[in-house]
């Protein structure tokens, strides 16, 4: 079983929590506000259930986890839009907001087989392909549990199908979201 749902800041059922919060100025608590009221969503439990902290525990390299419920979480952020993943089983996600990535500044990041694919594109293919390889590679550090404190380099995705991805000797399976035609979204679970 895996839910996703996603929300934008700006969307007016949160701007009440905002104001509760004294939060109406400060987008990265928003995002984290969102985020558990999305989750709240998802579980079908009241909106309040998952603003205080007592909820969550943090793993060991920040990954936040329930503290008294079995079903595992990932949320993400990007830009405007907030979107959060529940499963019976760890998960990963990412989203990343469609704009001109430069493969330049990434190129660290990639192994050698995907930089061979990416470079034989063209723009704006190029762009949004770097995007979708980021966003695989964010979501399986994700769901190890390790986030960007390990070398995306370290992921290998399977170029061109992007189905499957590998870390420390893993496989995990790719699987793209459909959250937004502004929005690239990825789910890695093993």
């Amino acid at each position: 079983m895996i839910k996703f749902e996603s929300g934008r800041l700006a969307d007016l059922q949160y701007q009440p929590y905002y104001e509760k919060l004294s939060i109406t100025d400060q987008p990265s608590q928003q995002k984290a506000v969102v985020g558990k009221l999305l989750l709240a969503k998802l579980l079908e439990v009241p909106a309040e259930t998952f603003l205080a902290d007592e909820q969550f525990t943090i793993g060991k390299h920040g990954k936040p986890e329930f503290k008294h419920r079995s079903e595992f979480f990932n949320i993400s952020h990007s830009d405007q839009l907030v979107t959060v993943a529940i499963s019976d089983q760890p998960l990963g996600i990412d989203i990343e907001k469609i704009k001109p990535k430069s493969l330049q500044h990434l190129k660290k990041a990639f192994t050698v087989a995907e930089l061979g694919y990416l470079n034989q594109l063209k723009e704006p293919r190029k762009s949004e392909q770097v995007l979708r390889l980021w966003t695989i590679k964010e979501a399986v550090l994700k769901e190890v549990g390790v986030g960007l404190t390990k070398k995306p380099v370290n992921v290998a995705i399977s170029i061109p199908r992007m189905d499957t991805a590998t870390f420390a000797g893993e496989t995990f399976k790719i699987s793209f979201l459909g959250i937004d035609h502004e929005y690239i979204g990825t789910l890695a679970t093993k």
